[in-house]
């Protein structure tokens, strides 16, 4: 004999409201209109393509729920193991890279600031390679800002500033 499987609701409760977002935010862009102007791609199809991720994330969600969901956390002894480490550090390094890229985006750039910022946030996460992280940062910055920048003709500030 098996047994049945477990809904998680509150995981459902997750992936069906991921699914509304997904509809809401296609239901926007479907509202944008069609004409490109000055840039390769128009406007409605980024909207479109946040709205399929997020659409097939919270199928995924769901069905993980309905299937079995996420486990539930170890237990040792009937209490709940220790939190991870980082805390209130981590958190504190993550709040200094934002702060740092808003204050100097305009001064080193798009890249780097989105870099640094990964950096900081990386380390605030328990990374403790931070050669690797920046470089990481700039490989997930530069196709953001050539997408932003030739894609949809949004300025954003400058690759890199010109005392570079």
């Amino acid at each position: 004999m098996t047994r049945p499987r477990k809904v998680w609701p509150a995981q459902l409760a997750v992936g069906a409201s991921l699914i509304f977002m997904s509809a809401v935010l296609a239901f926007g862009a479907f509202r944008f209109p069609v004409e490109k102007g000055f840039t390769i791609l128009g406007a409605h199809v980024y909207p479109y393509a946040v709205a399929v991720f997020l659409g097939i994330v919270g199928v995924l969600t769901s069905l993980q729920a309905v299937t079995g969901g996420s486990r539930e956390p170890a237990y040792d002894s009937g209490r709940a193991t220790k939190a991870l480490p980082g805390g209130k550090t981590g958190a504190a390094w993550v709040t200094a890279g934002l702060a740092i890229c808003a204050l100097l985006i305009t001064h080193i750039g798009f890249v780097l600031a989105a870099a640094q910022l990964f950096a900081c946030s990386a380390h605030g996460f328990g990374s403790r390679r931070p050669a690797r992280d920046l470089a990481i940062g700039i490989a997930l910055a530069l196709p953001v800002y050539w997408l932003f920048s030739i894609g949809l003709g949004v300025s954003l500030p400058p690759l890199v500033n010109a005392w570079i």
